[in-house]
């Protein structure tokens, strides 16, 4: 094993260390400044994902530098750049369109990965060329590069657990917030912890709790979302991909009714888990990044109407042929319903998804 494949301490599959270690050594400086993540791994017979994790902990070892760009909404040229999420702003200025723009995650919002000059030095002749090309291809093309299917969102890094765990330290200033076009927001809660504490007593109890902490965490990274906290004994995820959230929060109740269904009554948990998807802002909160707004308060409220042992859906959630495939894999007992949330004009329609105790 080279030195370099040891210094990305990368836990996964180390013939991929090794290949992308080779990769380095034997391509063109051009292929080495923004390399296309994607598209290599499609070249690798890999998921996109997977190599992305890969060159985040490149990244974390000081192979890779990444920047954030910021497009102009308009022209798409790049409006501003950085080397960390700390000097980033909620509101941008371009230049050549003379106008003000949000910045959104999801949107507008580009990462780019190079190689770090102490690995290898590349010129800054490729830096002026890509910026001359983003524009012409603006031009010329009127077309967005960053609106490719291979370019790496901001959301891609921000919803990946791997980043946040690596660099939690990288978070916005106090004053900004990004926002989110489309987050997926999960939220989980015990049934009747109270009464759990008093019966068991704060240590084992605590104990129990954390234990049950484990796997819902490992269940929402499983499926590519990222625990963002804890609320006293409740849990709240976010993820991108709507279906993945879903089957998570499905998963976590199939995984703990059947971890729990030997175990004393009075050591059982039982969790309620509430889904809704829509925008939400990122912030910073106690140095950690955050996600406020109404999918976040409606994700909650929902899951407060749960029962133990049930997922309940908002209708966003819900109403796609994807849900629906997902759900059957689970179970068949979805009831609809109709509730009304504080703050919203009417009723809103909701689905209560039932899992079943039973013997494995």
């Amino acid at each position: 094993m080279s030195d370099l494949e040891k210094r990305f301490n990368y836990p996964g599959n180390k013939e991929w260390v090794h290949r992308l270690a080779e990769y380095i050594g034997s391509a063109e400086d051009s292929a080495l400044f923004h390399i296309d993540v994607y598209e290599l791994a499609l070249q690798w017979g890999m998921e996109g994902r997977e190599l992305l994790e890969l060159f985040i902990f490149g990244l974390h070892a000081g192979i890779f530098m990444m920047e954030w760009e910021f497009h102009c909404p308009h022209c798409g040229g790049v409006a501003n750049e950085s080397l960390t999420l700390a000097t980033a702003k909620s509101l941008d200025f371009c230049t050549s369109c003379k106008v003000h723009f949000n910045n959104r995650l999801d949107d507008n919002i580009e990462v780019l990965f190079s190689i770090h000059p102490e690995i290898k030095n590349t010129t800054m002749k490729l830096k002026e060329n890509y910026m001359k090309r983003v524009m012409n291809d603006v031009m010329s093309k009127k077309m967005f590069v960053w609106k490719s299917p291979s370019v790496i969102s901001g959301a891609d890094i921000i919803l990946n657990p791997v980043f946040r765990e690596l660099f939690g330290e990288e978070v916005l200033l106090p004053d900004q917030s990004l926002e989110l076009m489309r987050t997926t927001i999960l939220f989980t809660d015990i049934k009747g912890s109270t009464q759990m504490y008093t019966d068991l007593g704060d240590s084992k109890a605590f104990l129990l709790v954390r234990e049950h902490f484990k796997i819902i965490f490992s269940i929402i990274k499983k499926y590519n979302g990222v625990p963002v906290k804890t609320i006293g004994d409740a849990v709240m995820g976010a993820f991108t991909n709507q279906g993945a959230a879903l089957e998570s929060a499905l998963e976590c109740q199939k995984t703990l009714i059947d971890y729990y269904l030997d175990k004393p009554d009075s050591e059982k948990i039982e969790v309620k888990i509430g889904v809704h998807t829509g925008t939400t802002i990122i912030v910073t909160l106690n140095e950690r990044l955050d996600y406020f707004g109404s999918t976040v308060n409606m994700a909650a409220r929902i899951q407060s109407m749960a029962k133990p042992n049930e997922v309940i859906v908002s209708e966003a959630v819900f109403n796609t042929e994807g849900s629906k495939k997902i759900i059957v894999r689970y179970t068949k007992s979805v009831g609809r319903s109709k509730a009304s949330f504080k703050g919203l004009a009417g009723e809103h329609p909701v689905y209560h998804i039932e899992m079943k105790k039973r013997r494995t």
